[in-house]
């Protein structure tokens, strides 16, 4: 449902209008936030992103298209549709449809009917999903770049490009290995490894051009400006690499096939480019391309190799091993070497796993390494935590960190505090591996042992720090970021799935020695929901509070039927 909700504003000074929309709106895929005043909206437009505004132009000393402009100006949403409302025809007439409002697209004549409100926010709802799929989709095959100067100019020329890399990727053997393997089975095998290749040139700022069987291409330097991207390929290709040998390592603990991977990289000139004007897709051309194919094809078993051109841009910083010349198809002898690790001098452990921070901020990659984090605790706690911790569990770390992304989206958080939200989520229950009750502590000394292993800086790992201890029982939240953490932490509440998260935790508290008969966990519960918790942020409040109350009511009528029962029984 999350990826669902929408953020309305009702800009309406008077009470009783405002209440009649939200009580119209009222739905579990709308978060609803009111302004009572022209300044009040602008604050609004500039803190969060609106799907649909609702502004009514009835304000005292009002001039209409002053005020829509200026509210224009301020929204900084995409496609925000702005419906204008009033009891006056004329304000309306002479504002809907002007040259200077461009998303002033309808409008509501006053007394607000409600079939007819709901219509046409099910009808933008609607198109607004429409156009986000439709984006989602463009920005799946063409490159940021290639889609602006679409939009910009109708049409987007081919270029060449200095100083790219290409890399390749195929798993060894596959068509054997696969033969006797049905097809829903390698299509799923594929889509997991391919999905994870996806997260790691994205996070390295490649670009993914296509993929051909099993075999995955990327390229580095075409569309994006960032710097060094000799670099961050080599990068890539080693933890593309150390994926899958994890993945081997498992599968062969586990007794089960497993698929290994060559890894070949080229650098040099390219031609880039987008063909066909039906199926249209991005490609590159040039022999930098097919020298890179080469090396693929000439690398072994989990192994990296990369071409004499492309370890004169990275030897300085990586441990390579010469491998000789080495005969290629249609382009004679060319120089190879194994790619292995980052030099300990640059590393920031001495183990080759990550860049020094200092050396990270030199080629303009971000300093902290939250992937590398996120996947070292979330494989600690599926491997040490209790297997009698039911409701603490890894999944509800990854519940909380879902919550968190979604939360954060709504209250428009910007990148670098949803950053250290993530971080906080992940470890916020890390010190059930030591200890049950307040562990909160615990976490915090977890998290700042390994944070600087993972480039986190002094300022990040203080308030991130902060937001794991705000997720203590009686801890009253100081900021947005810390007020997003204790509602995701306990979005369950709300949420229609709240009995079974609920049965966990007290079968989870019994398997600690806290038992409770069933009338005491019910109680339990009424007391927290009714005199304890809270909701913080706007977006909890207005999609979680109701479903709290309807769970409430439940166990209130649980809790009499279950007094009636006992009375019968004693009868």
């Amino acid at each position: 449902m999350f990826d669902r909700i929408i953020n309305i504003l009702i800009i309406e000074s008077e009470s009783h209008e405002q209440l009649l929309l939200l009580e119209i709106l009222k739905s579990p895929g709308h978060n609803v936030f009111v302004a009572s005043s022209i300044e009040e909206s602008y604050q609004h437009v500039l803190e969060n992103k609106f799907v649909i505004i609702f502004c009514n132009l009835d304000f005292p000393d009002c001039v209409p298209s002053d005020f829509i402009a200026q509210l224009q100006a301020k929204n900084t949403a995409k496609n925000t549709t702005l419906i204008i409302t009033s009891n006056k025809r004329e304000i309306v007439y002479e504002n809907v449809g002007s040259n200077d409002v461009h998303t002033a697209v309808d409008y509501l004549m006053k007394p607000y009917v409600k079939n007819l409100v709901r219509a046409k926010t099910n009808v933008y709802k609607k198109l607004h999903f429409k156009h986000e799929r439709v984006s989602q989709l463009l920005e799946s095959i063409l490159p940021q770049q290639i889609l602006h100067e679409y939009r910009t100019y109708g049409k987007s020329s081919p270029k060449k490009r200095a100083d790219c890399t290409v890399l390749f990727t195929d798993f060894v053997g596959f068509t054997r290995k696969t033969k006797d393997t049905d097809a829903q089975t390698i299509v799923r095998k594929l889509d997991f490894y391919f999905t994870k290749f996806d997260s790691i040139i994205k996070k390295y700022k490649l670009e993914k051009i296509k993929t051909i069987g099993d075999a995955y291409m990327a390229v580095g330097g075409v569309t994006e400006d960032d710097p060094y991207p000799a670099i961050r390929t080599a990068l890539a290709a080693i933890e593309l690499r150390n994926f899958v040998e994890t993945e081997i390592e498992t599968n062969k603990a586990l007794n089960r096939d497993y698929w290994e991977m060559r890894i070949g990289i080229h650098a040099g000139d390219l031609v880039a480019g987008v063909v066909g004007d039906y199926k249209f897709s991005f490609d590159v051309w040039g022999d930098t391309v097919n020298m890179a194919a080469r090396c693929e094809q000439n690398s072994a078993p989990n192994k990296i190799t990369i071409s004499e051109d492309f370890h004169k841009k990275i030897a300085p910083y990586f441990e390579c091993e010469p491998r000789g010349h080495i005969a290629v198809k249609n382009g004679g002898t060319i120089e190879m070497f194994y790619l292995n690790t980052i030099k300990s001098d640059y590393s920031l452990d001495g183990e080759g796993r990550t860049f020094s921070i200092g050396f990270r901020e030199e080629i303009g990659m971000k300093t902290a390494d939250f992937e590398g984090i996120r996947n070292f605790i979330l494989t600690k706690l599926k491997a040490e935590l209790s297997d009698n911790l039911l409701y603490h569990s890894a999944e509800h770390t990854l519940s909380v960190e879902k919550a968190i992304i979604k939360y954060a989206e709504l209250e428009m958080l910007d990148a670098h505090d949803v950053f250290l939200l993530r971080t906080a989520a992940i470890f916020h229950d890390s010190g059930f591996l030591y200890k049950y009750e307040n562990n909160e502590e615990i976490g915090v000394q977890l998290f700042e042992r390994y944070a600087p292993i993972y480039g986190y800086n002094k300022k990040d790992i203080a308030d991130i720090s902060a937001i794991i201890l705000s997720t203590s029982y009686n801890a009253l939240p100081q900021n947005k970021m810390e007020a997003i953490m204790r509602d995701a932490d306990l979005d369950y509440l709300g949420r229609i799935d709240y009995h079974v998260t609920a049965k966990k935790l007290f079968d989870e508290m019994v398997l600690h020695g806290k038992k409770m008969t069933e009338l005491e966990r019910i109680d339990a519960q009424i007391n927290y929901l009714e005199n304890h918790h809270e909701y913080y942020t706007t977006s909890a409040r207005n999609l979680r509070k109701p479903g709290k109350l309807r769970r409430i009511k439940e166990l209130k009528l649980k809790r009499a039927q279950l007094i009636s029962k006992s009375n019968q029984t004693l009868r």
